[in-house]
């Protein structure tokens, strides 16, 4: 298999396949009745009202933003697998389950409840979904985390050596000048 060179283009691709099962237990979530919104309802009620969330275009425009949203999320988590530290199956996953977390948390925290949208949101406000929708974004993380390991070249994940600048380089003050 052809692995990918580029970590945009893989954190783009990484993400949004992690989105697929983050995406597929929301759904059997909400369909078991068991939390009360899906991942694509809370991502599409950042643009749109609250009452065309629900409808079968909004749950449309919803699934494209949590795709892309994810796809986005992406690109971080692959930053961050592969330039902090050594990169191997398990680090991967806790990078990755880290990045899950960390992007379920700004996302929520920031853009939802702070508030970039002048809708009223549709974020759950019981704890149950809460806490369903902060494990479902861990899936997504150590998902993102394997396939980045799965999906990206080798070289990726080898440690850059570190070139010393040459004394010509340095900055020389003029008060050290003759």
């Amino acid at each position: 298999m052809r692995k990918i060179k580029d970590k945009l283009i893989l954190g783009l691709v990484v993400g949004l396949l992690a989105d697929i099962p983050k995406n597929l237990l929301c759904l059997t979530l909400f369909n078991a009745d068991i939390t009360t919104r899906k991942c694509s309802d809370l991502a599409a009620s950042v643009f749109i009202p609250t009452y065309k969330v629900f409808s079968k275009k909004g749950t449309l425009f919803g699934l494209l933003c949590d795709f892309v949203v994810g796809s986005l999320n992406g690109i971080a988590a692959v930053y961050l697998i592969t330039s902090t530290g050594k990169v191997n199956k398990k680090n991967a996953l806790i990078k990755g389950l880290l990045s899950g977390l960390v992007s379920f948390g700004l996302f929520r925290g920031l853009f939802i409840k702070v508030g970039t949208s002048k809708y009223p949101k549709a974020y759950p406000s019981d704890i149950l979904t809460n806490v369903t929708m902060s494990i479902s974004s861990s899936i997504w993380g150590v998902t993102a985390g394997l396939l980045t390991l799965l999906l990206g070249h080798k070289d990726l994940f080898e440690p850059k050596l570190h070139v010393p600048s040459s004394s010509s380089d340095k900055i020389v003050s003029s008060s050290t000048q003759s």
